[in-house]
């Protein structure tokens, strides 16, 4: 009873997002969307040393340096939430995302089914990542659905789904992250 029958051109799968998947998975895509980066990091970091040398230099902080500390500070502050804590929050405030959910992806169309409802979809893939782990599947509104790579049977069952998006999609952008 508990046999997963799918036809070659189908491919089902069925998972529950753990919390440290989910903010694994925000942080990747803020960093490859370049939302938040090292550099950034990198570029307050030395704002930071340069208002510090200059108020060594000068004796005593001017308004310039108090104006270029605020900024850096906030702007540290921000990505620190935006990076660290957000993602957390994210996953623990919509008990949706733990929700068990269920895809069939088919030619055709895309079914969703989660405890509460159950959705037949169009196939609508802009871009497809896949990075350590997960699937990202971005759509025209730029939104995107996470997908689990354990979720999937093997490496045969991901090569049809990328097949499958190729195929239903074929002006998505497909790019591997490694």
């Amino acid at each position: 009873m508990g046999e997963r029958v799918t036809w070659p051109e189908q491919v089902r799968i069925e998972f529950q997002l753990e919390r440290k998947e989910y903010v694994r998975a925000v942080r990747f895509f803020l960093r490859k969307r370049h939302l938040v980066s090292w550099i950034q990091g990198l570029v307050l970091v030395l704002a930071l040393a340069a208002v510090a040398v200059l108020t060594w230099m000068i004796g005593h902080l001017n308004f310039l340096n108090t104006l270029l500390l605020v900024l850096a500070a906030m702007a540290l502050l921000y990505m620190g939430y935006l990076y660290l804590w957000k993602p957390g929050r994210l996953f623990d405030r919509d008990p949706a995302l733990r929700e068990p959910v269920t895809f069939l992806f088919s030619r055709e169309d895309v079914a969703r089914q989660d405890g509460r409802s159950a959705a037949i979809l169009e196939w609508d893939v802009k871009e497809l990542w896949r990075g350590t782990g997960l699937y990202f599947l971005f759509d025209g509104a730029g939104n995107y659905t996470l997908l689990p790579l354990r979720a999937f049977q093997g490496p045969e069952e991901l090569e049809r789904f990328e097949a499958l998006v190729g195929q239903a999609c074929p002006d998505a952008k497909i790019r591997l992250y490694h």
